[in-house]
């Protein structure tokens, strides 16, 4: 998914799958943490660790816990979790009923009404080579993976960080696209909320910004 903002930034890069998708096993979310937390902690100075929705979450949970924190964090479309008990609660069992809904169609299915969905309309702009490309990428992940992911990893499994932003002791920017309204909100609240935050927002792009629109992106990071 962040192939193409690589070739256009360049540099040295290190793209590990998310637990459950591609080839990564499912794990819950404090080993996922701690697996990020792992790698900023074993690369060196001038380390900016980009996150894309819940490589975003897991990308500013592990800056939150890491010995030494990147120089900069990027969050795209991102949140810091959701605040209330109870709202986790309901949450985790839309997680759940999502999951179930993979496991019972399959990758291909699922995919294709996930992104049939107006948070992801904005990816059918691109050329139709692209989409057959970003499909096929999809389509490699497993069944048991995406939905151990969704369980474990959701907004109603993991623990809120928004109490947590203003001693996050790293430069943040906070991006979301322009007609993703919820998310857009979240970048904002949490550049706010942090020391030395940034709020971008990317025009006529929708939530999948690293998908939509990633010159942008690539901009922002080469920056």
């Amino acid at each position: 998914m962040w192939a193409e903002v690589a070739a256009m930034v360049g540099g040295e890069w290190e793209m590990p799958d998310l637990p459950g998708h591609g080839g990564d096993p499912p794990s819950g979310w404090t080993e996922a943490v701690a697996s990020v937390v792992e790698r900023i902690t074993a690369s060196g100075p001038g380390l900016v660790v980009a996150g894309y929705s819940m490589g975003g979450r897991l990308a500013l949970a592990a800056a939150l816990e890491a010995p030494r924190p990147p120089r900069r964090l990027v969050l795209v479309s991102a949140s810091p979790g959701i605040a209330g008990a109870a709202a986790r609660a309901r949450r985790r069992e839309d997680d759940e009923a999502t999951a179930r809904r993979i496991e019972r169609l399959g990758v291909e299915v699922f995919v294709t009404e996930w992104l049939a969905g107006p948070m992801f309309s904005g990816l059918g702009r691109r050329p139709a080579a692209w989409g057959v490309r970003d499909m096929r990428m999809r389509c490699t992940n497993d069944p048991g993976g995406l939905a151990s992911a969704i369980r474990l990893l959701g907004q109603g499994s993991q623990p809120y960080l928004g109490d947590r932003l203003d001693g996050l002791r790293t430069a943040v920017t906070a991006v979301a696209g322009e007609r993703d309204e919820a998310y857009a909100g979240h970048a904002r609240r949490m550049a706010e909320a942090v020391p030395r935050g940034h709020f971008v927002l990317v025009p006529g792009a929708g939530h999948a910004v690293v998908g939509e629109d990633p010159g942008a992106v690539a901009s922002l990071l080469a920056g």
